[in-house]
């Protein structure tokens, strides 16, 4: 299925948004190489694993070849799992009216999205240039993650559990632990067990963590520029506030050591005070850094 909704920019009356096709990996490549404003926000993902999509539109114009569209930008939104999304890519090539462009290429994905029972789109904005014009475009500011770090070796000491065992994630972990997230999560804020598939062939480490026997958290770590970054630690709720969650930071930060990684970081949202107070326990600090988190509700629009 191709769909085109013609809208005006600037004047233009020959610009045209419609779905991205695999011929288009290209030039969505060079897109998001070149392009004055650009957002990436793909997890374990490629930018492109969402092409052919109906949640991946480009916007185009004439080229100076003929028979050839040039690809101006580009929009791509996607559930992993519903009923929450997220925008996972955006790319204009200059500036304009971008709410108008934005906007536009919103439109046809806004429909499917209901269609797949989708509720709420969040936009991480990573980079600063899109929060002027999301309220525009119906977004509201939900949130922000603040960027905690560590940079010495201490750890508290912490109290044993009786009959905990922490090992390696499986792949038959993967979907108990979706199912784990789905009690610990708000819909926004969970991982599939595809996600978690694919962060599992990118982790520095993924680790599960069972108590007489039965599943209860697990953290997951990926490689930063300068050290590691602690992606995900989860307690399922009803084991939480028993130390769990201690012992399995502590286990994760003496893993780092052993290979040399000292610089540690982590995100959390700026209202999740227990989580802050396992951090600042273990040392960590907040930077200051805080990306927004912006929603648009969808329920009103279905």
């Amino acid at each position: 299925m191709e769909f085109a909704n013609q809208f005006n920019v600037q004047g233009r009356a020959d610009t045209a948004v419609r779905l991205a096709v695999p011929g288009d990996g290209g030039q969505i490549m060079r897109l998001l190489q070149t392009a004055q404003f650009q957002h990436l926000h793909v997890d374990w993902h490629l930018p492109g694993d969402w092409i052919g999509t109906p949640g991946f539109v480009v916007k185009t114009r004439p080229s100076g070849n003929r028979d050839e569209v040039e690809i101006t930008a580009c929009l791509a939104a996607a559930p992993d799992p519903a009923p929450a999304a997220w925008v996972r890519v955006a790319a204009l090539r200059d500036g304009g009216d971008i709410t108008t462009v934005l906007s536009a290429m919103l439109d046809p994905i806004l429909p499917w999205l209901c269609r797949e029972g989708v509720t709420e789109l969040g936009w991480l904005a990573i980079e600063s240039w899109p929060n002027p014009w999301l309220p525009d475009l119906g977004f509201r500011l939900a949130n922000e993650i603040e960027i905690y770090v560590k940079e010495d070796t201490a750890v508290p000491p912490i109290r044993t559990i009786p009959h905990l065992h922490i090992r390696p994630v499986t792949e038959s972990d993967l979907g108990p632990l979706a199912a784990l997230e789905a009690k610990a999560f708000v819909p926004l804020w969970r991982h599939s067990a595809r996600a978690l598939q694919l962060a599992r062939s990118q982790a520095a480490s993924f680790d599960v963590v069972e108590v007489a026997g039965e599943l209860v958290g697990f953290q997951l770590s990926t490689r930063s520029r300068h050290g590691v970054h602690l992606a995900r630690m989860t307690i399922d709720p009803a084991w939480q506030g028993q130390g769990i969650g201690s012992v399995l930071l502590t286990h994760a930060l003496r893993g780092y050591y052993r290979r040399g990684l000292y610089r540690v970081t982590l995100n959390t949202q700026i209202d999740n005070i227990p989580s802050q107070r396992l951090y600042r326990k273990f040392g960590f600090s907040a930077s200051g850094e805080r990306i927004p988190m912006w929603v648009l509700d969808l329920q009103d629009r279905c």
